[in-house]
């Protein structure tokens, strides 16, 4: 996962945001932005736009090309799913690991769901239930 910081100097934008990446199901690049993900909508010579992945959002991020943080437009109309979002995390790194390893994947996965201490009750009920 890459992370980037940075911060604006816009009086609306003055505070620091920590964005960093993941990849979705399909691949494609997220962002995560303060316990929000969001997705490529599109890109242009200088920046790329981001918007919320919870449909009827209006909550949009620009990065520059080099993934540096611009500025936030609109207001998320949704908390945080900070859950689903640690999900989303692991299921990454699980990803990754069985790419990358020969170990079996049904052995991994069972040892990486009972390694996973940090996840609090409702994420780790989530990610044992949902069998990729």
């Amino acid at each position: 996962m890459a992370k980037a910081t940075a911060s604006t100097t816009d009086a609306n934008q003055a505070k620091s945001l920590a964005i960093s990446f993941i990849n979705s199901n399909k691949g494609k690049p997220l962002l995560l932005a303060d316990e929000y993900v969001f997705k490529l909508n599109k890109n242009t010579t200088t920046t790329n736009y981001w918007i919320c992945t919870l449909n009827g959002c209006s909550a949009k991020v620009h990065t520059d090309l080099n993934s540096q943080f611009i500025k936030i437009v609109g207001d998320h109309n949704h908390f945080p799913e900070k859950e689903q979002l640690e999900v989303r995390e692991f299921r990454e790194k699980v990803k990754q690991r069985a790419i990358h390893e020969t170990t079996p994947i049904p052995r991994y996965y069972d040892g990486a769901i009972n390694a996973m201490e940090y996840l609090d009750g409702l994420s780790f009920a989530v990610a044992k239930r949902k069998k990729w």
